[in-house]
Formats: structure tokens, sequence, C-alpha cells
């Protein structure tokens, strides 16, 4: 019932205090000992992100593409546990952030109601190092949204608790995103999002092998294969 409301933190709340090992150890074995596919848009990642990069994901698929390439994470973050993550991060150094850690160790995960309130504060807490941390790249770095729906959720709170105190000039993100069917969700959506400095690129709904080729336009413009002028 709750996952079917969208209650997913309070269902994971639930799932683990039912067994706590269980519930851990299904996060694991589901999102590190299978072998993640890699593939699509993500390959391209390495050729156009080559500061600080975020991830929901618990698995090892960012460091896996980036390994293709030999390329290494000068610093990274898991959950609230971090390496030499802000020093490097504040020096525009390349930087993993796992905001809900890392499949391989537990005491990283940020995945129930109570680990997120411990990890983000309630209300927000941006002395505590995950909210310190987004804050400080959605205030000093443009972002790139890729595989969001960008819906309300506690990210998109923080950035909205940090863009209110008006103490940042904040730069412009952008999110690859899929059109809403109806025009006023669409027009609703781009408001929100409009309003914390993200510009929507859409593509059509469905269409996802657009996400591929907007990034391949991107890493073209980015190796100058195209020119672009305003």
């Amino acid at each position: 019932m709750q996952i079917e409301t969208g209650q997913y933190l309070a269902a994971a709340q639930a799932l683990f205090e039912h067994d706590q090992v269980q519930t851990s150890n299904f996060v694991r074995t589901k999102y590190r000992i299978q072998k993640v596919k890699l593939g699509g848009p993500m390959m391209l990642l390495p050729r156009i992100a080559k500061g600080c990069v975020i991830t929901t994901n618990f698995d090892d698929a960012i460091e896996q593409v980036y390994g293709r390439d030999e390329v290494r994470f000068d610093a990274y973050m898991h959950g609230t546990q971090e390496h030499n993550f802000f020093q490097r991060l504040v020096r525009g150094d390349r930087c993993l952030l796992k905001l809900h850690g890392d499949a391989d160790n537990p005491a990283t995960h940020i995945l129930t109601q109570v680990q997120y309130e411990a990890g983000y504060g309630n209300p927000f807490d941006f002395h505590k190092s995950l909210p310190k941390a987004l804050r400080q790249v959605y205030v000093s770095q443009s972002l790139l949204f890729l595989g969001c729906s960008l819906e309300q959720d506690w990210t998109l709170e923080l950035f909205e608790k940090a863009k209110q105190e008006d103490e940042y000039a904040i730069p412009n993100h952008y999110a690859i995103l899929p059109a809403p069917a109806e025009a006023l969700d669409k027009q609703e959506k781009a408001t929100r999002l409009l309003t914390l400095n993200i510009q929507p690129l859409w593509y059509p709904a469905g269409y996802h092998d657009f996400v591929e080729r907007y990034l391949q336009l991107i890493v073209d413009v980015a190796e100058r294969r195209i020119a672009y002028n305003e």
C-alpha cells in the first residue's frame, strides 16, 4: 500500500524494521553482486563530465564506465561517508557522490525515513555532509540531470531551500526529460524547474533514444566537432 501511494521512504523503513539484515543483503546482492550491463548514454559521461558526478545508484556502474577509459575519481562520498571529498570538490577535481550510499557497505545506505532524516536533517541542516555537498555543487557548478524524473523529492526541496537563502548566484542547470503529455503539466513542471535555474530539455515521451542523441550533441560541441554560436 505504501509503495502504491508513493510513500517509498515509509515502505523502506517498514522493510528495514521488519528485517534489517535481509534488507541490507537485498541491496548488496541486487545492486553489486549481479553484473551491471554497461551501454547506452552512460558510456558518453567520461567525455563530458570531468568534475563532480552524482548518482542515486547503489551499484558501481559509474565507476565501471570511467574505468573503461582508465579514469579514476580523485575523491568520493558514499552516503554520509566522505574521503577527501570536499577538498577535492572545491578544487574542481573529478569526484563521485553516491547519494544513497554504496551497495557493499550498509553503513553508507541512505534508504529509509530514519536514514534520510539522519543524513539530511529535518529540516535540512547544511552543517551535515550530504546537504552541504549538494548545496556546494548546486551553487558552484552547472549540473546536467540524466535519468531523473525531477518530481518533488528531497533533492529538489534542498535546492529550493538553498535558493531561498539568496546567498548565492545560482548557475544555470539543465535536465534532459520526457515531455509530459498534457500541455498544462508540462508548463507547470517547466515553471517549477526554471524557478530553480534548471532548464528542461524535452524529448517526446517514450522515445528515450533522444537522451543519447542529446548527449552525443553535447560531446560533439565539447570536442569541437560542431561549432555552436548563440
